[in-house]
């Protein structure tokens, strides 16, 4: 199937015109309200994510219940990206949305079914397997603990806790990439709001009433799963879902196989964040506080990076898929590079004020309690080469789910595997020279790697150029962004130290904001006239965005 979808029939012709097509893919503007609501949705949850960092920080700072948790709830948390981002991504979304396209409805919902009872037992598996091999998977993904008893064994203690999450993320992984294969993207993408908010009450009233209190926090995980799951049911239901046991289905066989290599190529990928992890937990070279300052880093980038690149990602894979499955080649390229340059615009400003302002960005957002000022400088530092990849990793987001639309999980793998080399070997380069920030790096420079890979792949099967037409837009939508770094630099150096962080921040960004916008009007940048009407048709019909 790999090689079928593009070289042989997205051309048109015969083959595509023969093609029977039960629901036809949706027009770019679903497609810019879709990203719309996934945005505003994932906007919600990072807030308060943000709440949650700072409850963490104030509370914990970068001591022992701290890393603790961090490489605890590391594993849940990787199975959990595996499972949402990887799994739904790669094999269910796509096979879903390849037989609504071309198949009648009846063999859509035999096909759910069938699904979530293979799904389901393998969350129960999963599960106990991680209760019972805790103390082995903590001595893989943090053996610098092992020199302090009381944190491997507080570590071992988390992990067994916080395991069964996994277990209700399938659950929650399932039901989401039911309902974007159905373009319905809102209640999906608000699971990770409702898990921010349970972990939040646990910092705030279970922890002081536990000891150790990190244990709140880990029981505020667990409610926020069970949550996740029990949101998600009652749309389903709507939208025509009925439990049935059914364990036998060809495209459940065909979803299966994509499945193996794309959660192989999941895994390869974020062996990345484990080998960080790794590093920085040796404290001898990495620093002290090395694994908690990479975290609050990456949840910082992170935002832009999930309210942007994830969430086009997510929202164009189905459209994809069904172009895949009907053969239209055209709109799949017009789609791709559409949504390619809208990422570049949101992100390289995004990427560019992160550099220039991390010290004040962590100073405001981490800085009180436990957290102190010598936390806020390596956290900083970090989150400054974090930064310089975030367009690579926002479009390796989109790129690779471009592949899984094609239902070509191999190619992905192979990249996935040649990133992974790269990131070892620069880790180790860097991390004696710059400490954590040389981890930082080398993820940046990998990912580079990674997207330069998987644009030439794509490439070749198109038997196009997807990287010639997007760099005129590219080169303007980098000078904007250079512009409006240089502003938000010169104004913060200039008053920045006389007026209170948490009143100056503020306004430079909106400030930056207002600079990009003007740099993108004189240097004709044409997303952003596009943003300014998505923004608008939001605003004024939230009715018709929320069904997606």
């Amino acid at each position: 199937m790999d090689d079928v979808v593009l070289n042989s029939g997205m051309c048109g012709g015969p083959a595509a015109e023969a093609e029977p097509v039960g629901h036809a893919p949706p027009p770019p503007r679903r497609l810019a309200h879709s990203t719309g609501v996934i945005s505003l949705a994932t906007a919600v949850s990072r807030v308060l994510g943000f709440a949650r960092d700072l409850l963490i920080a104030q509370l914990f700072g970068t001591g022992m219940q701290a890393e603790a948790f961090v490489v605890a709830f590391r594993l849940p948390n990787l199975l959990r990206d595996l499972v949402a981002d990887g799994a739904v991504g790669s094999a269910i979304v796509p096979v879903l949305s390849a037989v609504r396209a071309t198949k009648p409805p009846e063999e859509f919902w035999r096909l759910a079914q069938t699904l979530a009872c293979r799904m389901g037992l393998a969350a129960v598996g999963v599960g106990v397997a991680g209760i019972v091999a805790a103390p082995w998977l903590v001595r893989a993904i943090a053996p610098g603990f092992i020199q302090d008893p009381e944190k491997f064994a507080l570590t071992v203690r988390l992990t067994r806790w916080l395991f069964p999450f996994i277990t209700l993320v399938v659950w929650w992984a399932f039901f989401c990439g039911l309902l974007n294969s159905l373009h319905r993207f809102a209640m999906p993408a608000l699971g990770s709001a409702v898990l921010n908010l349970a972990m939040i009450l646990g910092c705030l009233w279970l922890a002081p009433r536990l000891h150790p209190p990190i244990m709140g926090l880990v029981l505020g995980v667990l409610i926020g799963g069970v949550a996740q799951v029990w949101m998600q049911w009652p749309q389903a239901a709507r939208e025509g879902f009925r439990w049935r046991w059914r364990w036998r289905h060809p495209d459940a066989d065909r979803m299966i196989a994509l499945l193996g290599p794309r959660v192989m190529g999941s895994a390869i990928y974020q062996v990345n964040v484990f080998i960080n992890t790794i590093l920085a937990s040796l404290a001898s070279l990495a620093g002290a506080g090395a694994v908690a300052a990479l975290y609050f880093a990456n949840r910082l980038v992170q935002l832009p990076l999930a309210l942007f690149g994830v969430s086009s990602a997510q929202a164009s894979l189905p459209t994809l898929a069904q172009y895949a499955a009907v053969r239209d080649l055209d709109r799949f390229r017009t789609t791709l590079l559409s949504v390619l340059r809208m990422v570049g615009f949101v992100t390289l400003p995004a990427a560019v004020g992160l550099t220039v302002l991390a010290v004040p960005i962590v100073r405001v957002c981490f800085e009180r309690g436990a957290f102190d000022h010598a936390a806020t400088l390596i956290t900083a530092r970090t989150v400054g080469w974090l930064a310089f990849g975030l367009l690579a990793y926002s479009a390796t987001e989109v790129l690779t789910g471009a592949f899984y639309a094609v239902q070509d999980t191999r190619t992905p793998v192979r990249i996935a595997l040649e990133t992974l080399v790269v990131n070892a070997v620069l880790a180790a380069v860097l991390l004696r020279p710059m400490q954590v920030a040389g981890l930082a790096c080398a993820a940046s420079l990998a990912s580079g790697v990674n997207l330069w890979r998987l644009m030439r792949q794509l490439e070749r099967r198109l038997q196009m150029s997807v990287a010639r037409p997007l760099l005129g837009p590219m080169a303007r939508i980098t000078a904007a962004a250079g512009l409006m770094g240089l502003g938000c630099w010169a104004v913060w150096r200039s008053w920045g130290q006389t007026v209170a962080p948490m009143a100056a921040l503020p306004l430079v960004i909106v400030g930056g904001m207002v600079c990009y916008g003007v740099a993108c009007r004189l240097l004709g940048v044409q997303e952003l006239p596009t943003v300014l009407r998505w923004l608008t048709a939001l605003i004024q019909r939230p009715r018709a965005s929320l069904p997606n």
